[in-house]
C-alpha cells in the first residue's frame, strides 16, 4: 500500500507520468478485476437467496430476474466479443431498471406529501385522551430549550444542518407562495459558475419534493399505487371524516410497504447488473485470471444454475473491505488524470482503458442509479442558465401550488423548504422560527402532530447514543 500511496502522490504532482500512468493503470485494473468479482458474487448470491421473499414481484419482474442472472453468467465468458455484447445488454437492462425505479421514487415523493397531510389530521380523530392532555400540557419554554439543545448542541456541523433541514420540513408552514418562490430563486443563484449536473440535481430534487416530477408509469405492470394516488388527489382533506381518514391511512401504509419491497428488489437487481458490467469491462482490459476471480466464478456459476455456492463464500471473507480501501486510494486521482491528461493517455494508448476505469468506478460506487453517460460532463452554469431555469422551475411551482387545496399546499411547501438551504444567521433566529411557526400555530391537531414527531426525533437520537 505504501508503494501505491507514493505512486498516487507522484501522479498528483505530475511527476514522470509516461512511466507512472501505465503502472497506475495496471494496478487499477488488477484491483478492479478482484473488486468487481467479489462485489458481483456477494450481490448475486444475496439476490438469489432472497428472491423468493419478494412476494409482490410480478411475472414481468420475475422475467427480469431471469434475464439478469443470464447476463451475469454470460459475463463469465472467455470471449471478448461476448463480453462486449454482455456490457451492451446489461446497459440496456440498467436503463430499464432505472426508469422503473424513477416511477416508484416519484410515487414515494408524492406519498410523503399526503402522509404529511394525514399525520396532521390524526389528532382530530384520536380517542387517546391521555395523549391529548399531555400535548396540551407541553411547556413551551422547556420544549424549546430541549429542541435547541438537540439541534445546535452537536459539534458536528453537518448533523446540525441536517437537523435544521428536517425541522423546516416538519414545522407548520406560515409562508406565502411568493415568499417560497423567492427562496427557490435565491437557492438557484448558488449554482452560478458551478457544474450543470449539480444544478440539474437540485432542480430534480425540488420538482420531486413538489410532486412535479411524474414519469410515465405505464412502464410498470402494477397500477394499484398509481390508482391510490389518483384517489388521494381527489380527496378533500378539509372535509375528512374519521372513517375515510382511517381507510386512507391504512391504505397509505400498505402501499408504502409494497413500494419498499419492490424497490428493494430493483435495488438488488441493479447491484448485480452494475457488477456484471464492471466485471466485463475489467476483464476485457485485463484477461489475466486471479485466484479471487476463479473463486468468484465458481460461486457465480453455482448461483446461475440455481445452486447455493455458500460453501465457497467463506474464502471471500474480508476481501471486499480490502478492495474498497485500495480503490479509495487509487480513485483519488483517476478522474483528474482522465480529464487533465487526455492527450498523454492517447499517446500512451491508455485513453480507452482509463475511460472504462472511470466507468467501473461509477458502476461500483454507492450511487447505483448514477447516469454513467453524463457523469463526467463538466459544463458550467452561467447567468443566462440560472435565469432560464429559475423562471421555468418557479413557474411550475407557482402553477402547482395554485392548484392545490390548503392542506396539500402546505405539505408541498414544507417538502420544498426542507430541500432549500436554511437562511438562519444565528441560533436566536432558529428559536424564533420555532416559537412562531410551532407554538404560534392555532391548529391544535397540526401543532400536536409536529410536537409528536419532534419528540420522536429527539428520542431516537438518545437511543442511538445509548447503543
Amino acid at each position: 500500500m505504501n508503494n501505491i500511496k507514493k505512486l498516487i502522490r507522484d501522479i498528483d504532482r505530475g511527476a514522470d507520468l509516461e512511466k507512472n500512468l501505465p503502472v497506475y493503470g495496471e494496478i487499477l485494473l488488477d484491483t478492479y478485476l478482484n473488486y468487481a468479482s467479489v462485489e458481483l458474487t456477494l450481490s448475486a448470491y444475496l439476490l438469489s437467496e432472497t428472491f423468493s421473499e419478494y412476494s409482490d414481484v410480478s411475472e414481468d419482474e420475475s422475467r427480469q430476474y431471469d434475464e439478469v442472472m443470464k447476463l451475469m453468467k454470460e459475463g463469465l465468458s472467455e470471449d471478448d466479443s461476448r463480453l462486449a455484447q454482455t456490457i451492451s445488454a446489461a446497459g440496456a437492462m440498467r436503463d430499464r431498471i432505472t426508469e422503473v425505479m424513477e416511477v416508484y421514487t416519484s410515487y414515494t415523493d408524492r406519498l410523503i406529501c399526503y402522509e404529511y397531510v394525514l399525520k396532521r389530521k390524526r389528532l382530530q380523530f384520536t380517542e387517546d385522551k391521555e395523549l391529548l392532555e399531555n400535548l396540551k400540557a407541553v411547556n413551551e419554554e422547556e420544549f424549546l430549550a430541549r429542541w435547541m439543545s438537540f439541534v445546535v448542541g452537536n459539534k458536528d456541523q453537518s448533523i446540525v444542518r441536517d437537523r435544521i433541514q428536517t425541522m423546516m420540513g416538519l414545522l407548520p408552514v406560515h409562508m406565502t407562495k411568493n415568499k417560497l418562490l423567492e427562496r427557490v430563486k435565491e437557492a438557484l443563484t448558488l449554482y452560478r459558475e458551478g457544474d450543470v449536473s449539480a444544478l440539474e440535481g437540485f432542480v430534480y430534487m425540488i420538482r420531486s419534493a413538489a410532486m412535479l416530477h411524474r414519469p410515465d408509469d405505464s412502464i410498470i405492470s402494477d397500477q394499484e399505487i398509481g390508482s391510490f394516488l389518483k384517489r388521494l388527489e381527489k380527496t378533500d382533506f378539509s372535509r375528512l371524516e374519521a372513517e375515510s381518514y382511517g381507510e386512507l391511512s391504512e391504505e397509505l401504509e400498505k402501499v408504502s410497504e409494497k413500494i419498499l419491497r419492490i424497490t428493494d428488489f430493483y435495488y438488488s437487481l441493479q447491484k448485480v447488473v452494475n457488477g456484471t458490467m464492471a466485471l466485463c469491462l475489467a476483464r476485457i482490459h485485463n484477461p489475466e485470471k486471479t485466484e479471487v476471480f476463479e473463486t468468484c466464478k465458481n460461486i457465480l456459476e453455482s448461483v446461475a444454475a440455481g445452486k447455493s455456492g455458500e460453501e465457497e463464500l467463506v474464502r471471500l471473507e474480508g476481501k471486499i473491505e480490502v478492495y474498497v480501501e485500495k480503490t479509495s486510494f487509487l480513485e483519488a486521482v483517476l478522474f483528474e488524470v482522465k480529464s487533465s491528461y487526455g492527450g498523454l493517455l492517447g499517446e500512451l494508448g491508455l485513453q480507452k482503458q482509463f475511460e472504462d476505469c472511470a466507468l467501473i468506478a461509477n458502476l461500483l460506487s454507492d450511487s447505483l442509479f448514477i447516469d454513467i453517460d453524463a457523469v463526467n460532463e463538466k459544463a458550467v452554469v452561467d447567468d443566462e442558465m440560472v435565469k432560464r431555469v429559475s423562471a421555468e422551475l418557479t413557474g411550475e411551482l407557482s402553477e402547482m401550488l395554485g392548484s392545490l387545496e390548503r392542506p396539500v399546499k402546505k405539505a408541498v411547501m414544507a417538502a420544498v423548504l426542507e430541500k432549500l438551504p436554511a437562511d438562519f444567521s444565528n441560533t436566536k433566529e432558529i428559536e424564533t422560527y420555532m416559537r412562531t411557526n410551532l407554538f404560534g400555530c392555532q391548529d391544535f391537531s397540526e401543532k400536536g402532530a409536529v410536537l409528536i414527531e419532534l419528540e420522536e426525533l429527539m428520542g431516537e437520537a438518545v437511543e442511538w447514543r445509548e447503543r
